[in-house]
């Protein structure tokens, strides 16, 4: 496995067929495992939906990016050639809860500083529906309030929500591989998600192809009620790793310190 010096100085490249290719390898020899993972994970996210506010930002800032972090540790196990075994490995991720916290806080405030952005830049308007919008003459304002909306919508809004858009891409792929590093080299929030805008900047086209194409696939998955989600995630977590994996060398032998992968563990050999 390279280490962050030599990640810092080469410019490593991945090839899109070969993460889909291995990606699938790898998740397939657990598929089961992965299935009923996403299945309890898709329960513990319903139910902190529940509870008003606080369940859906728990879900999203903790849960949902744990879980994914538990993900990226068995698929990495399983890299290394030791199986997922537990499903508790799954939970791996709560171990990292702090620095993964904090990188998903500080990705979803970026998120939010572009929306934001966009929505100033409609400020007057907006301010001007919400008071057509309110108290006894809502309803005789209907006309002016569609009309109003039909301005909106426009060459101008259309081109800034394609750079919302853009941007929001942008940032997703930028910190793509924030948790693995949290995970497979134990970094802290900030250092990881530097590292991976370090080894995204010289993979920035291919991993657009990449997740463009993987999320065409997930769409037409979900379409038959949604049943090929449950091939199409485990695919992205494998290949997404794989990726990370071609550039990275995590999933050869060690070459440096073991202690850098002593993981709060099971006590079983290999990654923990």
């Amino acid at each position: 496995m390279k280490t962050i010096e030599q990640l810092k100085t080469e410019r490593s490249v991945f090839s899109i067929g070969q993460a889909f290719s291995d990606g699938w390898n790898l998740v397939s020899k657990n598929l089961g495992y992965y299935i009923l993972g996403g299945v309890v994970a898709m329960i513990i996210g319903f139910a902190a939906g529940i509870i008003p506010i606080v369940g859906g930002l728990a879900n999203n800032l903790i849960l949902s990016p744990c879980l994914m972090g538990g993900a990226i540790y068995v698929t990495w196990r399983i890299s290394k050639g030791y199986g997922w075994t537990d499903l508790g490995h799954m939970f791996k991720g709560f171990n990292f809860l702090q620095s993964i916290g904090i990188a998903t806080l500080i990705q979803a405030a970026a998120y939010l500083l572009v929306g934001v952005s966009f929505l100033l830049s409609y400020s007057d308007e907006l301010i001007k529906l919400y008071h057509l919008s309110q108290g006894a003459d809502a309803f005789s304002n209907r006309e002016e309030i569609k009309a109003m909306l039909i301005r909106m919508f426009n060459g101008r809004f259309i081109l800034l929500f394609l750079i919302m858009l853009i941007a929001f891409l942008f940032i997703g792929i930028v910190w793509v591989f924030k948790t693995h590093f949290i995970i497979i080299y134990k970094m802290q929030a900030w250092p990881a998600m530097d590292m991976s805008r370090r080894i995204v900047s010289h993979n920035l086209l291919s991993l657009i192809g990449f997740f463009l194409l993987m999320g065409l696939i997930i769409i037409i998955s979900a379409i038959p009620c949604g049943i090929g989600l449950l091939f199409s995630l485990p695919l992205m977590i494998g290949a997404t790793y794989s990726a990370f994996a071609q550039i990275t060398n995590c999933d050869e032998e060690d070459e440096i310190n073991e202690q850098m992968f002593d993981f709060m563990g099971d006590g079983t050999a290999g990654p923990r």
